[in-house]
């Protein structure tokens, strides 16, 4: 068992004043097999209207609108959580995860990656998964900024180059051509940086945690937040406002063993 402490930053400051700014905010890690939260605060300036609801995919958020004109918005979250050791969670819901999206529809490069690994049929899903993460880490090398939350599995194959949410996109592209569920997850990893992102892969009635940007299973140094189909399902910071602004936003994440 670990205790990790997580400190979140997000500021996104605009060259104009804004109104109506109505956000929504996926940063409230969720009690799950792998992880219990011990306490969390969540503080947001300037000062909204703010509310908690829950999605689709059984994440939690917290939703919002700052009325008031602004040329900046801070969200700054914070808390403990125990991590398990344990690699996997049960639980059920995996008939979502079956089915490509447009983020995973498999093209040209995904069928020559999986057609090439050749491997026989049977056995069990993780193992299978497992392969496929080991064949993305020949296939794609790790760089920042060739992609974004709209590009696709495809085309971070075909460049051969992505982040960890290209990385986690193609592991769901490939499990999925193979019949295997599985799905996108956001969160967290000790260290100072970014957020991060990994899959889930239902097999014998689990869900088992890989990391396929550094070839690993899941274990207690990672925070969940949320889980979906691919990366637009968990998209940490939505909002909308009203004015021509322009924003820059700057996030800064630090997650460290108590």
């Amino acid at each position: 068992m670990s205790e990790l402490a997580f400190e979140y930053r997000m500021r996104s400051e605009f060259d104009r004043e804004i109104f109506a700014h109505a956000f929504r905010l996926m940063l409230l890690p969720p009690d799950t097999g792998r992880q219990k939260v011990l306490g969390l605060d969540v503080d947001i300036s300037p000062k909204s209207w703010v509310s908690r609801g829950r999605d689709g995919f059984g994440n939690g958020y917290v939703y919002g609108t700052a009325t008031e004109g602004h040329r900046a918005f801070i969200a700054h979250v914070r808390g403990r959580v125990l991590t398990g050791s344990g690699e996997a969670e049960s639980g059920a819901g995996q008939e979502l995860y079956f089915i490509q999206t447009p983020a995973t529809a498999p093209g040209p490069c995904a069928v020559r990656l999986y057609e090439g690994l050749g491997l026989p049929d049977g056995g069990d899903a993780l193992t299978r998964a497992e392969r496929f993460m080991a064949a993305l880490r020949q296939a794609l090398r790790y760089v920042p900024g060739v992609t974004d939350t709209t590009s696709s599995s495809e085309t971070a194959l075909r460049q051969r180059s992505g982040v960890c949410q290209d990385f986690t996109q193609a592991l769901l592209t490939l499990c999925r051509m193979d019949g295997i569920p599985a799905r996108y997850v956001a969160g967290m990893v000790t260290g100072e940086g970014q957020t991060h992102a990994w899959a889930e892969i239902w097999s014998g009635g689990r869900w088992y945690g890989l990391d396929p940007t550094w070839g690993r299973r899941v274990n207690g140094d990672y925070i969940k937040l949320c889980h979906g189909r691919d990366c637009r399902d968990c998209l940490l910071n939505r909002g909308v406002y009203s004015g021509p602004a322009v924003e820059n936003q700057m996030i800064t994440v630090s997650v460290k063993k108590v």
